[in-house]
């Protein structure tokens, strides 16, 4: 049902995690004129339900439906399961009811989500340490379990999963973090077996096995095949290599945060905090106010003393801030503009209608205490 969303990855956003996912067409304005018309875009919620016959099969909250534009309803009625007779136990499923239907959102993630977020964790705190990603790739949108139940749509799924964590992986990074800890790599194209060679003895199985086993079975699927596809519990078997590489990477996170003396989710602050700081393209005018502000550097902060500022008759309104150093000196940091040239320009226009303000954020340290 959903390989049609699947292979129009261009025009579609489908992200599933073991309870269930999500359908969204994407919406720039280019991919307007693809659907056709705006009212071809839609966003609907599914789960993933067993059957008595343990198959998975795709479930719906019945307003969802009304959201699906007619030409795609008539395909999704055609896998319409009449008297379907579901498992008893489904917890994946029960997770999804609780946190879409009734509104729990405590509600454990699956191991892709968990896979997601861990990536990002490993990705900055090597980055911050090391200068390099251990991952060259964030995320992967394009990772979804098996299609069908048969051993060649279970290698299909494992294509995208290497893509993100087995051919994703940064030589630099290995190189370096091998010099850091003094281990000389036998060749560093090679960068699983590089894996293994930098981890001690008992993550070996927890790590580097579980990245063997995707790689291995994507090399089959590249391979020429020797037979047609088999019958097999693909979904549960994806979801079972899933869940080890998950906590694979959540033991490898662990192990670099202890060698790199460093707080993966403090490293992934920064990264994120980091992203929107200013973005300089010259320096002040006049340049002189550059040696002022570089007075303060290596001086100790006292106190500080931050609000709103006094405002002049012919002024904007704005923010100021000041800085008490331990060596008795202090520095002011006033906002500057030219809102009196503009109300001189622009009839009606009055310098205190313009109100600034500072924007503060905040970047914590990397590094464990």
């Amino acid at each position: 049902m959903l390989a049609k969303y699947r292979a129009s990855s261009h025009l579609y956003r489908l992200g599933e995690d073991d309870m269930g996912g999500t359908l969204v067409t994407i919406t720039n304005n280019e991919d307007v004129s693809l659907h056709g018309s705006e009212s071809n875009l839609f966003q609907v919620k599914f789960g993933f339900r067993r059957l008595e016959d343990k198959r998975v099969c795709i479930a719906l909250f019945g307003p969802d439906i009304e959201k699906i534009p007619n030409k795609d309803l008539r395909i999704w009625r055609g896998y319409k399961i009449d008297k379907p007779i579901f498992a008893q136990d489904d917890p994946a499923f029960e997770r999804w009811v609780n946190q879409y239907l009734e509104g729990d959102w405590d509600v454990e993630d699956g191991p892709i989500p968990q896979i997601g977020r861990l990536v990002k964790l490993i990705r900055a705190l090597t980055q911050e340490t090391l200068g390099e990603p251990l991952f060259r790739f964030e995320e992967n949108p394009l990772i979804n379990y098996p299609v069908a139940e048969n051993t060649d749509a279970y290698a299909q799924a494992h294509l995208e999963l290497y893509c993100l964590i087995i051919d994703g992986l940064n030589k630099a990074a290995l190189e370096k973090f091998s010099g850091y800890i003094g281990i000389t790599l036998t060749d560093s194209s090679k960068t699983l077996n590089s894996i293994k060679e930098i981890l001690p003895y008992y993550l070996v199985t927890k790590v580097h096995a579980p990245f063997k086993k995707c790689s291995d079975i994507r090399n089959k699927k590249h391979g020429v095949p020797s037979e047609g596809p088999k019958p097999f519990p693909a979904f549960d078997n994806f979801q079972r290599n899933l869940t080890e590489i998950a906590t694979g990477l959540s033991e490898l996170n662990q192990w670099l945060e202890r060698e790199l003396s460093a707080d993966s989710k403090a490293c992934l602050e920064r990264v994120e905090a980091v992203a929107f700081y200013p973005k300089f393209i010259d320096p002040p005018k006049p340049e002189s106010k550059l040696d002022e502000i570089r007075k303060s550097e290596g001086k100790t902060i006292h106190s500080v003393e931050f609000g709103r500022v006094k405002t002049h008759p012919e002024g904007h309104k704005s923010e100021g801030i000041v800085f008490h150093f331990t060596d008795g000196s202090s520095m002011d940091i006033k906002i500057g503009s030219n809102i009196r040239n503009l109300s001189d320009k622009i009839v009606g226009l009055k310098p205190d209608d313009l109100s600034v303000s500072l924007m503060i954020s905040w970047v914590p340290p990397i590094r464990n205490k």
